[in-house]
């Protein structure tokens, strides 16, 4: 039995063909993981700046405590407008009755 170097060379061959499909095959799956993985991040890291914008958007605390005290003043004016108003509709009412009784007075005579 002779040793034949062509059939080795040839098997050989084949055998570093098979590797190196395989670690090129398997590379290239990685770098589509990769790939897909870096649009992912992309895409949270646009939905993130989305959220920043829109947190940097709503009021503060101390917004939302000014908001309270103008609230509150505004109540106090209302209760004062509605003493004034009160006023107002019982000196309209003493101004009726006068006028009543001016109609009632003429329309005896």
């Amino acid at each position: 039995m002779q040793f034949d170097l062509t059939i080795t060379a040839a098997l050989l061959l084949n055998l570093l063909t098979l590797a190196f499909v395989w670690y090129r095959t398997r590379r290239q799956v990685v770098d589509e993981r990769f790939h897909d993985g870096r649009k992912r991040m992309d895409s949270f890291d646009l939905d993130i700046a989305a959220l920043k914008q829109s947190v940097a958007a709503m009021p503060g605390r101390d917004d939302i405590h000014e908001l309270q005290m103008t609230m509150s003043e505004m109540g106090g004016d209302m209760k004062a407008m509605r003493a004034n108003m009160k006023a107002v509709a019982d000196s309209l009412a003493r101004q009726e009755s006068v006028s009543a009784r001016h109609e009632d007075y003429l329309r005896d005579k």
